[in-house]
């Protein structure tokens, strides 16, 4: 009787999920790989070597980089794919993906374009995020991470994890930690400033985490499990599920929303999550999607592999 309740009581929370549709498209100038809001700022990394940005409250792309275009195998010239992007106070740092699969670092800065890091280096640079105006956190595809001065050039330190593959990290907005996540079912708190893993948190993962975020003292994951967990601490985590693959998570700025990728329709399920109930569907990808970003309580973008970001009202 207990068990017919609770799948009676499952199912009314979820036909109560309101359908949303986007309410505004930005297009980008090629098929997005990568992006980041900032206040009115949306910096957009694309497939084809080209870097957007928009403002958004002049509703309009204000600048571009435009990487140059080189041969591959076939003869064709193409550019490379921006891997990953951030902005800060008017800087832009970004990875390109070269055809030798090596990485290259860049900043962008009062319409000047520096390599900091090529591909003779030999560092399989993933993600790039701001710690500072000078500081840059960076991890690699084979699991290392490091701080970078972007004024002397050099790394401050290097750590190797572990041997899995990256797979995302999530930086606490006071940015003195951030959690990573790889293809074991584990994610790691770290101290930014030293490098020093502080936590584990391996309860409740089974398979690989594609997608970690952090807000106010809540940590989400997703993965190949289909599992959704919501950490308070490493012993302490609720769980709902997906219907497939969770590639992308996101955490309101409170934590008292969590979104995720529900199903092979790309639709994003936007649960309370106190009680697991899900509010919201946000309907309209047609492709697979790869970032959610919830930038106020109620409202958020979204990505897939096509060229247009997304964006959404709670309402």
């Amino acid at each position: 009787m207990k068990v017919l309740l609770f799948i009676v009581l499952l199912f009314t929370l979820n036909i109560l999920a309101k359908n949303i549709t986007p309410y505004k498209y930005v297009k980008a100038s090629e098929a997005v790989s990568n992006f980041v809001k900032v206040g009115d700022i949306l910096v957009i990394g694309t497939e084809e070597g080209i870097v957007d940005i928009y403002d958004l409250k002049k509703d309009k792309l204000i600048d571009q980089i435009m990487l140059s275009k080189h041969k591959n195998i076939l003869g064709d010239n193409i550019r490379s794919l921006v891997v990953s992007v951030d902005y800060l106070n008017g800087k832009i740092i970004f990875v390109i993906r070269l055809l030798s699969t090596w990485r290259e670092f860049y900043v962008y800065e009062n319409k000047k374009l520096t390599r900091l890091i090529d591909e003779s280096q030999h560092i399989a640079l993933q993600k790039v995020k701001f710690i500072d105006e000078n500081t840059v956190l960076i991890s690699t595809m084979d699991n290392a991470f490091m701080l970078y001065d972007l004024k002397t050039k050099k790394f401050l330190y290097k750590k190797q994890l572990n041997l899995a593959s990256f797979s995302d990290y999530a930086l606490s907005e006071d940015k003195k930690y951030f959690f990573t996540a790889d293809e074991t079912p584990q994610i790691s708190k770290i101290e930014v400033k030293t490098g020093k893993t502080l936590a584990v948190y391996n309860e409740a993962n089974k398979r690989d985490i594609f997608s970690v975020d952090y807000k106010n003292k809540t940590l989400i994951s997703g993965g190949k499990d289909k599992r959704v967990i919501l950490y308070k601490s490493p012993s302490s985590h609720k769980m709902t599920k997906g219907k497939f693959f969770v590639y992308a998570v996101a955490l309101s700025p409170d934590a008292s929303k969590a979104a995720f990728v529900k199903n092979e329709n790309s639709e994003i399920s936007v649960i309370d999550t106190t009680t697991l109930q899900e509010l919201y569907l946000l309907k309209g990808h047609k492709q697979t999607i790869i970032d959610i970003n919830f930038y106020k309580n109620d409202e958020l973008i979204s990505s897939d592999e096509d060229n247009r970001l997304f964006f959404w009202k709670l309402e």
